[in-house]
């Protein structure tokens, strides 16, 4: 894609670009311990197939797209890789710079638009993110330009939220209304398979179809004890329901992985 097709693009969808920028700029940001993907947690089942996907890390030059608090960017350069994490907003990229001094690390983090990341082709052994597809207006151009990016057996993985859960879309509607910006649009499971159309080829999981009950249980309640007895025993329930193919496109979480040959 030239220079004047890219702007063109980006102009398109400027208004989208504004309200996110607004929506986390005006985040206020506190330094807290970073999130390890391998403790227990409600997101641990999906954080470890993440892991799982994305193999040894090692030396390889990785793209965090969307990297806000740049959890994702941490816990893999602790793992030595070598990362770039972008972000539209400067307030995440502020944040992200002084969290990696505290953490003695090496990351260079960009203020950067993720729909149309500005670097040459065959950068990168993998492009990853945590639940930043679904903020972007055109999906299916934002996996061309991952292709792109990558180098030959490189690839893409994403954690990303899928829209058809009804326990989850209760509380987006009526519990935390306010917590996402305007224009975010988790996924239907039709629109991570552009990624195959793009790549040929994709692996993906499915996650939480009846356990968000749990989450939404101890928002209402607070009660951390009764939450975790509750969470277990619908993920105990649920784990079997995953092999139906129906049902997998009600699961709230998706994980994905396509391969560049």
């Amino acid at each position: 894609m030239d220079d004047q097709k890219k702007r063109n693009t980006l102009s398109k969808f400027n208004h989208i670009f504004r309200n996110e920028e607004s929506h986390y700029n005006r985040k206020k940001l506190h330094s807290k311990k970073i999130l390890n993907l391998e403790d227990e947690s409600f997101f641990r089942r999906v954080n470890l197939k993440f892991i799982k996907m994305l193999g040894n890390v090692k030396s390889k030059v990785i793209l965090d797209v969307g990297c806000g608090r740049g959890n994702l960017s941490f816990y893999l350069a602790q793992k030595g890789a070598h990362v770039i994490g972008i972000d539209l907003s400067k307030n995440f990229i502020n944040y992200c710079k002084n969290q990696m001094k505290i953490l003695n690390l090496k990351i260079d983090f960009r203020i950067m638009n993720a729909q149309i990341p500005d670097f040459e082709d065959n950068s990168f052994d993998l492009i990853v993110g945590s639940r930043i597809v679904h903020h972007l207006p055109d999906t299916e151009l934002f996996f061309h330009e991952c292709e792109r990016l990558l180098k030959k057996k490189g690839f893409i993985t994403f954690i990303e939220p899928l829209k058809k859960n009804p326990i989850v879309n209760m509380n987006r509607k009526y519990l935390k209304p306010k917590e996402r910006t305007f224009y975010e649009h988790p996924l239907f499971l039709s629109e991570v398979m552009n990624a195959k159309k793009v790549f040929g080829n994709i692996q993906h999981a499915e996650y939480f179809f009846i356990s968000p009950s749990a989450m939404l249980f101890n928002r209402l309640f607070k009660k951390p004890r009764i939450f975790k007895i509750i969470y277990k025993f619908l993920q105990f329930i649920e784990i079997p329901l995953y092999k139906i193919e129906f049902l997998r496109h009600y699961c709230w979480q998706v994980i994905f992985k396509s391969i560049k040959f």
